[in-house]
């Protein structure tokens, strides 16, 4: 199988939200960490070519040190559950432009490389893969999902079809925003 790697660098919001092809889902995924507590809560949301949600996904991590090691924590998360759930052809939608840039231009974060070359190993299981980051504007329900964890105490890991009842009306506001 050949492998297709597409970095692309893109700061946007949610109305310059990048075309997903045929064949390719989106995977918007955040983060909620907290320095005093080494405690993280982290979701992903997967969408289809019609910004359909697929699926989405909460987890809680514990004893996370650093930020470095929590971007790095859920990263290898995502792309773990993306192999599991057999999404070969993934654009990977964050707010984390430092690790995007660290993967695609080493130079600039060399105290990044660690982090970045972790990733890199876990993106060549794929076959084809997109790098993007946005605003937290353009993540925004997976940023709540995150918060859930720590704010509402909602501690429970899960994978579910479709998106979280209590965000409706989200996507009630989102519908029709990518028809064209």
């Amino acid at each position: 199988m050949d492998q297709v790697e597409a970095g692309v660098i893109e700061k946007g919001v949610l109305g310059n939200a990048p075309k997903i092809a045929k064949g390719w889902v989106l995977c918007e995924f955040d983060m909620d960490w907290s320095k005093g507590l080494g405690f993280m809560g982290a979701a992903w949301i997967v969408k289809d070519e019609k910004r359909r949600v697929l699926l989405h996904s909460r987890r809680a991590f514990s004893d996370v040190k650093s930020i470095n090691e929590a971007k790095l924590q859920i990263w290898l998360w995502v792309l773990e559950s993306m192999k599991s759930l057999k999404k070969n052809k993934v654009i990977f939608l964050s707010t984390f432009g430092d690790i995007v840039e660290a993967i695609e231009k080493p130079a600039l974060w060399p105290n990044l490389q660690f982090e970045a070359t972790e990733i890199k190993r876990e993106l060549r299981s794929l076959e084809a893969w997109e790098l993007r980051f946005g605003l937290l504007a353009s993540v925004r329900c997976a940023s709540f999902i995150a918060q859930s964890v720590r704010q509402l105490g909602m501690m429970q890991s899960y994978v579910a079809v479709g998106h979280p009842r209590w965000l409706d009306h989200m996507y009630v506001n989102e519908s029709g925003a990518y028809d064209s």
